[in-house]
């Protein structure tokens, strides 16, 4: 039996940032599967589109390249397998402490100059928000995993879609005594959602996941769950 190939659809974004991001990630992946044949494709804004990257695949094996359980995760990408005529989705991202690991090493990256998390009042998780419930679930559980990881309290907030916003979490936090705040930012690349978090008030803004090991690493391990 050969070997199912991966595709690894995203958003997708007018910004360079983001297909670097999948393209790095893509690669990696490559490197941890490498009898696997890995493609990538965007839900919109970019191309490849769906169709174009699952073209000539026969039972792939598809997953949705974002954080948390957003519309694309539960529409697009299920509805792109169907029309194509076979395969299967496998999980998106999700809640795992792979990623809360990564956004922890952003933000002690980011708060170096600071004296690191010691010089941080309080914490914001920044998302970027979304209209579907098991979305802000999972952005919840994520917050209360990295609040174990960094042994602070963490507040998570939205950039659309949902509240609080950012900005209004960052407000709180000063109008509460803090005097410096930190954003660690739950965001997969560079973009209008994170160039936003710049505008929040907050003292130290994390750089997004990117292509960090644990990424690369995590695609695998939800590529053998499909498959097993």
């Amino acid at each position: 039996m050969s070997t199912r190939p991966l595709v690894l659809l995203a958003h997708g974004s007018r910004r360079p940032g983001p297909s670097s991001v999948l393209s790095r990630t893509a690669e990696r992946v490559g490197t941890i599967l490498p009898e696997v044949e890995v493609r990538t494709g965007y839900v919109e804004l970019q191309s490849p589109d769906p169709a174009t990257a699952l073209e000539g695949l026969v039972d792939p094996v598809v997953l949705p390249f974002f954080l948390a359980r957003g519309y694309h995760v539960v529409h697009d990408v299920p509805a792109a397998v169907e029309r194509h005529g076979s395969g299967t989705v496998a999980g998106h991202l999700g809640v795992e402490a792979r990623l809360v690991e990564a956004v922890a090493q952003r933000l002690h990256e980011a708060s170096a100059p600071l004296g690191g998390l010691a010089g941080l009042d309080h914490i914001v998780l920044g998302a970027a928000g979304s209209r579907q419930a098991a979305a802000l679930e999972e952005v919840e559980a994520i917050t209360r995993l990295l609040e174990v990881r960094l042994g602070r309290e963490v507040t998570p907030a939205y950039l659309s879609a949902a509240r609080p916003s950012v900005r209004d979490a960052v407000s709180t936090a000063r109008a509460r005594g803090a005097g410096r705040v930190g954003v660690a930012t739950y965001l997969l690349a560079e973009g209008r959602f994170h160039q936003a978090l710049h505008s929040t008030g907050a003292d130290v803004v994390a750089a997004p996941i990117g292509d960090h090991p644990a990424v690369a690493e995590l695609v695998a391990h939800r590529y053998r769950e499909q498959v097993a």
